[in-house]
């Protein structure tokens, strides 16, 4: 009894087969997912981590370049601070117009005013990453003038100074810079709000809320790609539920119609006396082992393609922001999904496998 059992439970057809490697793309598809998903949100809190680390920007509302704070009401900071101007400009230099961000940075130490760049009123330092620019743009390195407009003025002619030495690490090097007096002295109404307060350290909530700012790190990009990240985690979720669903219907229609080709030989098997619990774990034991081949291959498969698209996108230009974590979590979802489906969906084939005996011969008439 025993031969003729285990040759009905590991016998693989074609059909078995692409169900396998159905569940198994399924299974690639959510595991690759939850992992760069969770992969961008590892990498967004590393960001975040070394941002909140160093000094905390405040502005007024949510945009850097909307935002205006009155600096007069900045001296009830208690500690050193500095103030930070930026507004869209067009530069002109060595032939070419280039849209730029102009800053200034004022840093205040027991309420004296220092600025730390540039030198002169009417200097004009150019960062390095827009040295770079103007560079491969032109095969020059940027002249000894340059011609700003801001407001919507005339262009102001500069002289162009050395790249600033002591930028904060965590604004871009792509800025133009300017004094704050020249700022001011070119429209008081426009170049005279600030847009940034940057500490050392965080400020009290108390006087934060009364001066009406908000820490940089809860706004703007990074706290709307931690949402979104989240948003995409919970749509993976309900895509793993459409795909448990689909796992299901697979294994059903796989183990269905294989006990409906073999009706005949589940017959003989029951007349010979197998227990109908036997003839129907073969079954259901053939949908789980279908899952866990779909699983394991499908999961190796997710991890490889996941690993692919980090490793080749910074080829095609975009940032390298994901490290992805060991993926026990979509792993384990995947295959706690394709055992748990497979399990119910071959239920029914198994019972209805269950139910086949041999019909008894009718009694010939004497």
């Amino acid at each position: 009894m025993g031969r003729p059992v285990l040759r009905l439970a590991t016998r693989i057809n074609r059909r078995t087969r692409w169900t396998a490697w159905a569940i198994a793309l399924a299974c690639m598809v959510l595991v690759g997912s939850l992992s760069l998903v969770d992969g961008l949100g590892a990498g967004v809190d590393s960001v975040t981590a070394r941002f909140s680390a160093g000094p905390t920007v405040y502005l007024h509302g949510d945009d850097l370049l909307l935002s205006a704070i009155d600096e007069n009401a900045l001296t009830a900071i208690p500690t050193d601070y500095a103030v930070l101007r930026a507004h869209m400009g067009t530069l002109a230099v060595n032939g070419l117009t280039l849209q730029v961000v102009a800053a200034s940075l004022t840093t205040y130490h027991a309420g004296n005013a220092t600025v730390p760049f540039p030198a002169g009123p009417q200097d004009l330092a150019i960062d390095t990453g827009l040295r770079h620019e103007i560079e491969n743009a032109s095969g020059l390195a940027p002249g000894a003038t340059a011609n700003l407009t801001l407001f919507g003025l005339p262009a102001q002619s500069l002289s162009v100074a050395a790249a600033p030495s002591a930028r904060p690490a965590f604004l871009p090097d792509t800025w133009a810079w300017v004094r704050a007096d020249f700022l001011l002295g070119l429209s008081p109404s426009q170049g005279g709000p600030a847009q940034a307060v940057v500490t050392p350290a965080p400020l009290n909530a108390a006087l934060v809320a009364r001066l009406g700012l908000s820490p940089l790190q809860t706004v703007g990009a990074i706290g709307f790609t931690q949402a979104s990240i989240a948003e995409a985690r919970s749509v993976l979720l309900g895509l793993g539920g459409v795909l448990a669903v689909i796992i299901g219907l697979l294994a059903y229609n796989a183990i269905g119609l294989e006990v409906h080709l073999r009706k005949e030989e589940i017959r003989t098997l029951r007349s010979l006396g197998a227990p109908s619990s036997t003839v129907a774990a073969v079954y259901e034991g053939k949908a789980l082992v279908l899952a866990l081949l779909g699983a394991t291959l499908g999961s190796a498969l997710g991890v490889v393609v996941a690993h692919g698209i980090v490793s080749f996108a910074p080829l095609l230009g975009f940032p390298n922001l994901i490290f992805l974590p060991l993926p026990l979590v979509p792993v384990a979802l995947a295959f706690a999904l394709a055992l748990g489906a497979a399990a119910l969906g071959g239920l029914v084939p198994a019972r209805r496998a269950m139910g086949l005996v041999r019909p008894s011969r009718e009694a010939r008439p004497s």
